[in-house]
């Protein structure tokens, strides 16, 4: 029987991790089975076609939060055009509460539920047999006995094969590799689906080792392991951190870690990994204990708190935190302060998160209990609580698109320490709100903005409400502009183009110089010095009193470094 995967992806540049590996199990399994992926972008009649065209037999679809209508709309348009064929859906949407799929698509037959590895070539099986299906793992339409069946557990994860058949393909494409080497979750998070089967189970060492060089080999961008808790059990996590720091490659490799878990041999460890070889995502959700009990989860801020400044503080590991909005016992106060005290570790990304109540979680079970009241589709966002009402948390999103287009952007770093810590005293928060507010006013929120544009709002909210300090955050904001965004030179400042024309190639002629600053630099044309090395003069230098002349060299080779030429 031939059998057609259908991955449906959020985005061009993602990879379907879960379909590929039902794929390669059953492929293993002398199954004949083939996979398509494609996106929410593509028009639901061109993958219609590339369906019907591949003949199969038997059709199953991934449901995910994110693609949960247009799947819902294949699959109808699926029976429509074959009435006869055999049509199963499977993933985190319908597999763990198959009675809302089946009420909510008519065109499916089957519905599998949890790791469908095993259940997949059990369906497999039993059609090619013409057998009634009976899994406790698959819910059958026609049998609603069978909807009480519980989520399956795959646990042999050596029997797993490489994903990534189509590697080079995936590479060439650019497209982000997702991998793991544990299945499950010990932790009991009621907003979440991953805890529901407890046991976790591991790939064996010696095979995520093999699978790693094949992502070496291949020049991989980026590898993210998609491990609920990657960092369980030091005797597993470490050897692998260890093995993947000693390699000689650029491949970027993302964890999703709990942060108070981290011993202080394993920080040690940390502060030699080649910069930016990790990237760690932690998340922390709340600082409340009162909500952090409510929710299930067991986090020792002191460790946590300790472990993220020194992550941090090292820099050579990007730290990516969460937040989440709309929690129970989480009232705007509440939220703030989780926010400032996270703030103040100073991570490299902070998500500002929302709430999503998600079908078969626990805390659906609380709904009435906190007055929660959410979106019934996807996402499931949680709109109002007993706790914080509808407008505090749709300020928290005008809060959240002016932080993520400024402090997640990475690109005003200076001149956001310079007005929260000097201006605003440490009270992050008040800054940020103060900015949405006025981003309120101005009608702002609505309207989409660049990086770029956020920057340059920023300047005309301190310009208006601040004035008194108006010309030292421009002069701030300047610098950030002139060394972490390459040739964009935006006419609300002065330049010194012409000047700094003549300046700079005194300098590069100046070989005796040159080399003092770049000691192993080689000049090779006049134009690429100037476009990627520029010079400009501000008033401002990092760790320098306000106010003087300071020529500063830009590196756009390397944003995260500068230059002082003192000898101009």
């Amino acid at each position: 029987m031939k059998t057609l995967l259908v991955a449906i992806n959020s985005k061009f540049i993602h990879t379907n991790l879960g379909s590929r590996d039902l794929y390669t199990y059953a492929k293993a399994q002398g199954k004949d089975i083939e996979l398509l992926e494609e996106t929410i972008q593509t028009p639901l009649l061109t993958v219609l076609a590339k369906i019907t065209s591949a003949k199969a037999q038997l059709i199953g679809i991934n449901v995910h939060i994110w693609n949960r209508d247009y799947v819902f709309a294949l699959a109808d348009l699926i029976r429509q055009v074959n009435p006869n064929i055999p049509i199963f859906l499977g993933g985190p949407e319908v597999g763990f509460t198959p009675e809302t799929g089946f009420a909510k698509c008519s065109a499916v037959d089957y519905i599998i539920m949890g790791e469908g590895e095993e259940p997949l070539v059990s369906l497999i099986s039993g059609l090619e047999q013409g057998a009634t299906i009976h899994n406790e793992h698959i819910a059958v339409r026609r049998d609603k006995s069978s909807w009480q069946g519980k989520p399956a557990v795959f646990c042999d994860m050596s029997k797993l094969l490489f994903p990534y058949e189509d590697l080079e393909k995936v590479v060439r494409e650019h497209k982000i590799l997702y991998y793991e080497c544990t299945r499950g979750c010990p932790f009991n998070c009621s907003y979440c689906l991953s805890g529901i089967t407890k046991n976790v189970r591991r790939r064996p060492l010696d095979m995520v080792k093999k699978d790693m060089l094949r992502f070496v080999k291949a020049k991989a961008p980026l590898v993210k392991f998609v491990d609920r808790t990657y960092n369980l059990g030091e005797d597993y996590f470490l050897p692998l951190w260890r093995f993947l720091a000693s390699l000689a490659t650029d491949t970027v490799f993302h964890f999703e870690i709990k942060a108070d878990l981290l011993s202080e041999e394993t920080l040690a460890f940390l502060d030699t990994v080649p910069k930016h070889r990790f990237q760690f995502e932690i998340g922390v959700q709340t600082t409340n204990p009162k909500v952090l009990s409510a929710i299930g989860r067991q986090d020792n801020w002191s460790w946590l708190s300790h472990n993220i400044a020194h992550l941090a503080q090292k820099s050579n590991i990007p730290v990516h935190l969460d937040l989440i909005a709309g929690l129970p016992y989480e009232d705007l106060a509440s939220f703030i302060n989780s926010f400032n005290m996270v703030y103040g570790l100073k991570p490299t990304v902070i998500q500002l998160g929302f709430l999503k109540v998600l079908p078969g979680a626990t805390i659906t079970q609380q709904k009435e209990q906190f007055g929660m009241v959410y979106q019934q589709g996807p996402p499931y966002e949680i709109l109002l609580t007993k706790y914080m009402g509808y407008e505090d948390l749709r300020f928290l999103k005008v809060v959240e698109d002016i932080f993520d287009h400024t402090y997640n952007s990475g690109k005003y770093a200076r001149t956001l320490e310079y007005i929260t810590d000097e201006v605003y005293k440490k009270d992050y928060f008040s800054f940020y709100g103060d900015v949405a507010k006025w981003w309120q006013k101005n009608h702002l929120e609505d309207k989409g903005h660049s990086e770029r544009e956020a920057g340059l709002l920023l300047l005309k909210f301190v310009e208006e409400s601040k004035p008194e300090i108006a010309e030292q955050f421009k002069e701030i904001l300047r610098f950030d502009v002139f060394t972490l965004q390459p040739n964009w030179r935006p006419d609300c400042f002065t330049w010194h183009t012409e000047e700094m024309r003549e300046k700079t190639l005194s300098f590069w002629r100046n070989a005796e110089l040159v080399h003092k600053y770049f000691p192993a630099y080689e000049f090779t044309t006049w134009r690429r010095a100037r476009k990627f090395m520029p010079m400009e003069v501000f008033k401002y230098a990092p760790d320098r009193p306000w106010g003087g002349t300071h020529y500063i060299m830009a590196d756009y080779n390397n944003l995260s470094k500068y230059y002082e030429i003192k000898e101009m």
